[in-house]
């Protein structure tokens, strides 16, 4: 990686964080790598670049006795530009712009002590990121680490260029390619605002492109998952190219129904199968019924057709009916909801996209992180945190397709009503 204005987008490895005060012994002895820590790579490289090209500056100007453009008689040298210089580390290679004197006398120190300390500071950064912990406590523990201080500004500035790099993830473009299908799913976490640890609701979207890949198209907070918080996560991805979309599942929360009709009113809306099971679940109290009505429903959705679904749906209520006639009126009423999926034509797309499990597993991973802090300080550490997670998933997604992408359809409402007439 080298020096530029822009930054390569985060990729998170797979690895687990681990606390830092546990892994600060391993780290100075050689130890753990990266991942051992749970640490971004690409992230951690934009960081240490930040905190060495700080240092290079700093020990430059105390060595010229005057900082950039500064007239003083206490100047001994004249500068005359830099050089580049790669450093290979833990997480990758650095490459840093060292300032020259034009008597070619300044040597820099940075390097002999990185090397000595780059697995402490490494450990540290990756605490810096994955704890979101105070500009303060890094500084800390940099200097416990490594008996040098880092400034808080350094510090600040190394995390505010992250924070830029993410955000601008957040804000890309996705006008390049359709995404025919959306997986839409939210989970919660404790954040501190304003004074008060306040349980925030985490939206996701995942988008499965024209060509059969999937990406997370973004994470937003809100406070309650409700309809008008779903509306700005919907109008946000229209004003960044959001296009094509045809088919969309998710949860049935009325609020986030009633945005996905507004905003894409051509898409057919399929209802999370799992989440109905265990909506179902709730309805019966004997676990023989229970077993019962799941195995029913499963029944009904491997139908091969829509109409033979609807029609193991009509058989279902007509045997609840008689013993349960309050589930029998609820599975009538709802169960249209979940044969949404038949309108895609491919098997793997069927299995795939008839449930939002594909996010819940991913927000388990993220669970096992955040488990650690517990309470996020405010809402830019924690979207510190789930903005790298999600690009990195992308860069793992990228590697293999996970549809195989069908014809595309000009209306899918029209084809899914003529297969209902059928």
């Amino acid at each position: 990686m080298t020096v530029s204005k822009t930054s390569a987008k985060p990729s998170l490895s797979d690895g687990s964080p681990k606390s830092l005060l546990q892994q600060s012994a391993r780290a100075l002895a050689g130890a753990p790598t990266p991942s051992d820590v749970g640490a971004p790579p690409d992230a951690l490289r934009t960081m240490l670049q930040t905190l060495l090209q700080e240092t290079l500056q700093a020990e430059f100007a105390r060595f010229l006795g005057a900082a950039p453009f500064e007239r003083t008689t206490a100047r001994v040298g004249v500068r005359n530009g830099t050089r580049g210089r790669t450093l290979v580390t833990r997480v990758g290679k650095v490459t840093l712009e060292v300032p020259r004197d034009r008597a070619s006398l300044f040597t820099p120190s940075v390097f002999v002590r990185y090397q000595r300390h780059e697995q402490a500071l490494v450990s540290t950064l990756a605490e810096c990121y994955l704890q979101g912990v105070s500009t303060r406590k890094v500084r800390e523990v940099v200097e416990t680490l490594c008996g040098e201080t880092v400034s808080a500004s350094t510090v600040s500035r190394a995390t505010k260029q992250l924070d830029a790099t993410l955000a601008a993830w957040r804000a890309r473009r996705l006008d390049a390619q359709p995404y025919p299908q959306l997986v839409i799913d939210a989970h919660y976490e404790r954040i501190r605002r304003e004074g008060q640890v306040l349980s925030t609701a985490v939206l996701w979207v995942m988008g499965v492109a024209a060509n059969g890949y999937r990406e997370y198209l973004g994470v937003w907070l809100g406070t309650t998952e409700s309809g008008p918080t779903w509306s700005r996560v919907f109008r946000e991805l229209h004003e960044r190219g959001l296009h094509g979309v045809q088919y969309v599942v998710s949860d049935e929360h009325a609020g986030l129904k009633a945005a996905v009709q507004r905003y894409f009113p051509e898409a057919v809306h399929q209802r999370c199968q799992v989440h109905y099971l265990r909506n179902a679940l709730t309805k019966v109290s004997t676990p023989a019924r229970q077993a019962t009505l799941l195995a029913s429903l499963r029944d009904v959705w491997a139908a091969p057709t829509r109409p033979e679904a609807a029609a193991r749906g009509q058989q279902l209520v007509a045997s609840l009916r008689p013993v349960l006639p309050a589930v029998a009126e609820w599975v009538e009423e709802t169960l249209g909801d979940t044969l949404g999926f038949y309108v895609l034509t491919e098997a793997e797309a069927r299995r795939r996209l008839r449930t939002t499990n594909a996010l819940e597993r991913e927000h388990e991973e993220i669970r096992r992180r955040t488990r650690v802090i517990r309470i996020f300080p405010h809402e830019a550490s924690y979207l510190r945190l789930a903005t790298a997670l999600a690009a990195d998933r992308n860069d793992v997604w990228a590697k293999r397709r996970y549809i195989i992408p069908a014809s595309p359809t000009v209306n899918v409402r029209n084809v899914l009503r003529r297969r209902e007439a059928a």
